[in-house]
């Protein structure tokens, strides 16, 4: 309880105690309440409203406070520059799109909405109480889309050993269920070098068996190769030796390759699963669907590295309609990153890089018992958190492009929440 009365109001100047400074503590309320309700409920597909209650009214709330209080203190952070970069893509991506009014709707629907819950955040949630507040809202939901995902599997007459059900959960698609479970996954894992008590360790070590036993229903072969790899990562930066880190890895990715029911060694579509196990693994790696549109992407980029077919997905499609004929069940690029190449041209596709190398190195957390991310509490916890989804997010991104809706929103969210962490309460270091 102390907590949450700590989180909902921001310190004012004791100068000044008047109706302006209390009405600009309840916006600043206001915005807190917003960032809750999007690290909640953005990713539960029956609920979609919340995600423009969030933004709408936070970017209100953010408004009227910095109006009241006559403070227009906007962080500037590390991100700023490429952010700039990628956003001026998106606009030059305008004047070669195929079609424009499309790739106007999504710069205003897509980019534009994740830049703003990224400076949402990382300008309003500054103090570790609002940090703990948000962190436990993300973890409430999680909790039930983990326990309604797993019950609702089995009901449907799910089976762990055939790939038959591949549950979706509250998302909108197995794939987008996956993605967020990986988004959230290192969320869990750290918070056990976090809590001491057993019995909260001991119900949040339930509370992780549950979470990836719902991204193996699934069954989405990427999303349980990102869980992977986020456990080595989390593991490597506790300290532990990268070679024992790397072989246990490299044993689970071959049990996975060839054993699981739908192995990751088989690439393309499902007609030929039934048949392409051990006898034929790599036929499909070969002539699978992914191949397919990933070769037509690089041979597009060749020919105009620097001419975009414009911003959003389904300008892949509009631009290459044949590709639609001829896999039905694929409508873009299978790729985040060729994705963007194609739509932005080789300029927006750096730019993007130049963002995520930003990302990577401002938000490293350090290795070790005495590194920040370990010592430093909850702040700590999100800001390696944040680094080690944005590995395994973009991991599962090669093979998919759920770098929209929802899950962009959420890691931008996340995103920033790490950089007002690193800013406010650890002093940038």
């Amino acid at each position: 309880m102390n907590t949450l009365r700590a989180a909902l109001f921001f310190e004012a100047d004791s100068s000044d105690q008047g109706l302006r400074w209390q009405a600009a503590r309840w916006m600043e309320a206001g915005v807190l309440a917003c960032l809750v309700i999007l690290a909640a409920g953005l990713p539960f597909a029956g609920i979609t409203f919340s995600r423009e209650i969030g933004l709408l009214l936070g970017s209100a709330f953010w408004l009227a406070r910095l109006v009241l209080t006559g403070k227009w203190d906007l962080v500037r952070t590390p991100l700023d520059l490429p952010l700039a970069l990628f956003f001026a893509a998106g606009l030059l991506s305008l004047v070669t799109a195929v079609d424009p009014g499309y790739t106007l709707h999504e710069l205003r629907g897509e980019m534009l909405k994740g830049i703003l819950i990224y400076y949402l955040a990382v300008n309003n949630l500054r103090t570790e109480s609002r940090a703990k507040v948000v962190l436990w809202a993300l973890l409430a939901g999680t909790l039930v889309m983990d326990l309604y995902g797993v019950a609702h599997f089995f009901i449907q007459g799910g089976n762990l050993l055939r790939a038959e059900v591949q549950e979706a959960g509250l998302h909108r698609g197995s794939h987008e269920l996956g993605t967020y479970l990986v988004q959230v996954g290192p969320y869990l894992m750290l918070g056990l070098f976090l809590i001491k008590r057993r019995a909260q360790r001991a119900a949040l070590i339930l509370f992780l068996v549950f979470h990836c036993l719902l991204a193996y229903a699934t069954f989405t072969r990427v999303v349980i190769v990102a869980l992977a790899v986020e456990v080595a990562l989390v593991l490597f930066l506790a300290g532990v030796s990268w070679k024992m880190i790397l072989t246990a890895l490299a044993l689970a990715l071959l049990v996975m390759a060839v054993v699981l029911p739908r192995p990751i060694l088989v690439l393309g579509d499902k007609e030929y699963e039934g048949a392409a196990r051990l006898g034929k693994v790599g036929v499909l790696g070969l002539k699978g669907s992914r191949t397919d549109l990933w070769a037509k992407s690089l041979d597009y980029l060749k020919k105009h590295p620097f001419s975009g077919v414009g911003f959003g997905r389904r300008s892949w499609t509009k631009a290459f309609p044949e590709m639609k004929a001829r896999h039905p069940n694929f409508w873009h690029g299978h790729n985040t990153f060729l994705n963007l190449a194609v739509e932005l041209g080789l300029q927006g596709l750096a730019a993007f890089i130049f963002l995520l190398s930003r990302i990577f190195k401002e938000l490293w957390p350090g290795r070790g018992r005495e590194a920040f991310g370990r010592t430093s509490g909850p702040p700590g916890l999100l800001i390696t958190a944040a680094w080690v989804m944005t590995c395994g997010y973009f991991l599962s991104n090669l093979t998919d492009d759920i770098y929209n809706n929802d899950a962009a929103l959420l890691f931008w969210l996340l995103i920033g929440c790490a950089f007002s962490m690193k800013k406010f309460t650890l002093g940038s270091r």
